[in-house]
């Protein structure tokens, strides 16, 4: 049987291997206010953002090991609509549980560096559901380790079965886990009208599905 426990510590063990050649860096710009102004729209050194591909690498590989999921490498993906990075390779993963979400992980070029991104998309045809980092430049840098926090979070809700992506026309909500959301298109009050919807999601589309675990995470 696999937890989520288990996984985790299985994540943090591949990562270990995988992100020897991509080292951690502090965020550059702790006082956000006192950003210099030719940080911005700069973009210096766009290879320390693979560390977000030896992340993805090491979740695949726990993955894998717990007989979870089922990789396609390489894989053609076809897209509900096109991500907005350049998409140059990616991986189609399979979940073993019924009615899980499949998941593409895409990498994404920055700069000259064809997979320092990554994109994350559900279902088939995929939805892009987020890509990382939001923005490259030196300005949105805020270190390595919010960024790889922000992309583990994404791959939890989904592997969990948290996650939920929820459309009315131009209205948009994405649950990540039961303290995350985002929503887009939605009159004031916004927190209040998602939370009714999240109850009752009668005349919404909804994308979601099960935990890829064997034990309830």
């Amino acid at each position: 049987m696999t937890s989520l426990e288990h996984l985790q510590v299985a994540i943090e063990e591949a990562f270990a291997f995988t992100s020897r050649e991509t080292p951690p860096w502090p965020d550059p710009h702790p006082d956000h206010a006192a950003k210099p102004q030719e940080v911005y729209s700069r973009l210096t050194n766009p290879a320390r953002w693979r560390t977000l591909r030896t992340r993805t690498d090491a979740w695949l590989i726990a993955l894998t090991q717990f007989d979870l999921a089922s990789v396609e490498p390489d894989a053609h993906i076809a897209w509900r609509s096109p991500p907005g990075p350049v998409i140059t390779s990616a991986e189609r993963v399979v979940p073993a549980a019924a009615g899980a979400l499949e998941l593409v992980i895409a990498h994404s070029r920055i700069g000259d560096v064809d997979d320092a991104g990554v994109v994350l998309g559900v279902g088939s045809p995929a939805e892009c559901i987020n890509w990382f980092p939001d923005c490259g430049c030196d300005a949105c840098d805020s270190g390595s380790q919010n960024e790889l926090d922000h992309l583990d979070n994404h791959l939890l809700g989904i592997v969990t079965g948290r996650f939920r992506r929820l459309t009315n026309r131009t209205q948009m909500i994405t649950v990540i886990n039961e303290d995350r959301w985002s929503a887009s298109n939605l009159s004031a009050p916004i927190a209040g009208q998602v939370e009714k919807v999240l109850a009752d999601a009668r005349g919404w589309t909804e994308l979601t599905g099960s935990s890829w675990l064997d034990t309830p995470a």
